[in-house]
């Protein structure tokens, strides 16, 4: 059965006339004019505000790691940093899948969110900084690199959650004394780069979110930049379809490993699938949506629509917390129905979006991770 036919069948969209199965159609690509209104509804409608959410919630985040490094031992202050994490962690799920233009200067995306990490890179190099109280790690620049493993929001979330890490910070030792500052590091380094990828998308000379809009450099044409878009479109349903579930799930409940999970330590991995959902959903329906809509392709954009639909309620109703879930022979399926749609989706766009604006394929938007 041809894989665009399967991926209706997973939406149960099965009265659908033959053609819209094929990969392409006779209709031309949309014109200059709707790439250029579709880039700058993505920029200013979805991609410009979660930059500054991310912004927000980190410059908050790190005011709350500031208070609970000065008093360790109230449980309020544990509570707080840890709801700041939680912000932190679900706003950068947003714009997680944009992996271009201030997110890769100086290795800004990985300094964020090393993941995944499957030789437990961050652990070993987290206890070794610690161990050797390490300067270094409390020293992270803007526009240096330094150890990317201790930087950011994994390094984090094991400083602030396990009866263990609670234990040491609290302890009053040396040790204690280091986790505190490292606490303050990660949070600074955290704003520090949300705050310059904000401004890199912007302010200056050449502002990011003005070349994909416009276009300029690196961008040719609005097709180029539409391209972009694309990219980061089908790579936010490609990792919860192909990395945030698959690996974790298993074959059975007997093989689920909640420990492959992006925040299994917090349990805000299935937050994580939502907020990922949710945000590409709002980049189809702002910006691809209507250029659909204006190409005349009215049968796809319902098709997506619908796709659309379907797997956000699927996610919405996904068991949590799905560290517990995946182990669950009761509730597990209704996780496994979350990856099967979010494949099926991937399948969607690439096979019948990307023809439709004209976008070459052969592409993987994760490629190198």
């Amino acid at each position: 059965m041809p894989l665009a036919r399967r991926a209706l069948l997973s939406f149960g969209i099965l009265a659908v006339p033959l053609r819209l199965l094929a990969p392409g159609t006779a209709r031309a690509a949309p014109d200059e004019a709707a790439f250029r209104a579709l880039n700058r509804a993505a920029v200013e409608q979805v991609l410009l505000p979660a930059y500054r959410r991310f912004a927000e919630a980190t410059a908050n985040l790190a005011a709350r790691l500031d208070a609970l490094a000065r008093t360790p031992q109230e449980q309020p202050a544990l509570e707080a940093a840890r709801e700041g994490f939680a912000r932190a962690m679900l706003a950068w799920q947003e714009i997680q899948h944009v992996r271009v233009g201030p997110a890769e200067l100086f290795s800004r995306h990985p300094r964020i969110q090393f993941w995944p990490d499957p030789r437990n890179a961050i652990g070993r190099d987290l206890s070794a900084a610690i161990a050797a109280r390490d300067p270094a790690a409390l020293e992270a620049r803007a526009n240096a690199l330094g150890q990317v493993t201790t930087q950011g929001l994994p390094a984090l979330e094991r400083l602030l959650y396990g009866e263990e890490a609670v234990a040491r910070l609290r302890a009053g030792d040396a040790e204690a004394a280091y986790r505190g500052a490292l606490l303050r590091a990660i949070g600074g380094n955290l704003s520090t780069l949300a705050q310059d990828m904000l401004a890199g998308w912007t302010g200056g000379e050449t502002p990011y979110g003005a070349a994909l809009a416009e276009p300029r450099p690196p961008y040719a044409t609005p097709q180029e930049a539409t391209l972009e878009l694309f990219k980061a479109l089908h790579a936010a349903v490609e990792m919860v379809a192909d990395r945030k579930l698959t690996r974790a799930l298993g074959s059975s409940a007997g093989t689920a490993r909640a420990q492959l999970l992006e925040a299994w330590r917090s349990g805000l991995s299935g937050q994580a699938v939502q907020a990922n959902l949710a945000a590409a959903r709002a980049l189809y329906e702002r910006a691809f949506a209507p250029a659909l809509a204006a190409g005349g392709e009215a049968e796809l954009k319902g098709l997506l629509d619908r796709a659309f639909a379907q797997l956000g309620a699927s996610a919405a109703a996904m068991p949590l917390p799905l560290e517990a879930a995946i182990g669950d022979p009761a509730r597990r399926e209704a996780v496994a129905v979350v990856q099967r749609e979010a494949a099926a989706l991937k399948a969607l766009l690439a096979q019948r979006l990307a023809p439709a604006l004209g976008i070459p394929l052969g592409f993987n938007a994760l490629d190198g991770d």
